[in-house]
């Protein structure tokens, strides 16, 4: 945690503060508009991955308030008042990619992307979602488990493509040329390669 609160002294905070407004609002578009609802408690959508992405951009922080203010606002846009078990499954859809980023220190693998997903998926939709939902919707754990045994695996395999890929395109070049200072920082570059 002290390697990222160093790194976020030594990248240009304006910047990155954009681009986190931009995957946030991103993220809210994927999951709120372009989504497919299946009954109340379902939604296929690939809406975390601005959120993964910026917890591998910017470390677990920017993640998590990415994931936070991606949550929280949608919820207030399609007029709910949020589901604080759903909010934290949000919130570590950016924390855990930024944890598991020391893991990968020189070189990014698609099978990386994937064990975080898979985490995520595990503790975050299995978990804490299903115990928001069940608190808030009242819906037994069989059908919340039965639906989300299928959700979940589908969407961790379409996430993982889309974070990898887009991961080691050349957005992530112009993610860390935007956001770096020139006095030797770290390069998040270098985990593309």
């Amino acid at each position: 945690m002290k390697e990222d609160l160093y790194l976020m002294k030594k990248v240009n905070n304006v910047k990155v503060l954009a681009f986190t407004g931009v995957l946030v609002a991103m993220s809210i578009i994927l999951t709120r508009v372009v989504a497919i609802p299946i009954g109340t408690s379902i939604r296929l959508t690939v809406g975390q991955t601005p959120v993964y992405l910026c917890g591998f951009w910017f470390g677990p922080l920017v993640g998590g308030i990415c994931g936070f203010l991606s949550d929280f606002l949608g919820a207030i846009l399609q007029g709910y008042a949020p589901n604080p078990m759903i909010s934290v499954t949000a919130v570590l859809a950016g924390v855990l990619p930024g944890l598991f980023r020391h893991f990968y220190a020189k070189k990014l693998e698609i099978w990386h992307v994937l064990a975080v997903i898979v985490v995520h998926g595990i503790v975050g939709s299995l978990g804490f979602t299903c115990l928001g939902l069940h608190m808030y919707y009242g819906t037994p754990w069989a059908v919340l488990y039965a639906q989300r045994l299928v959700q979940t695996p589908l969407l961790a395999a379409l996430n993982t493509v889309l974070v990898f890929f887009l991961y080691k395109s050349p957005l992530t070049a112009m993610v860390n040329k935007s956001t770096m200072l020139k006095n030797g920082s770290v390069n998040v570059t270098d985990h593309a390669k």
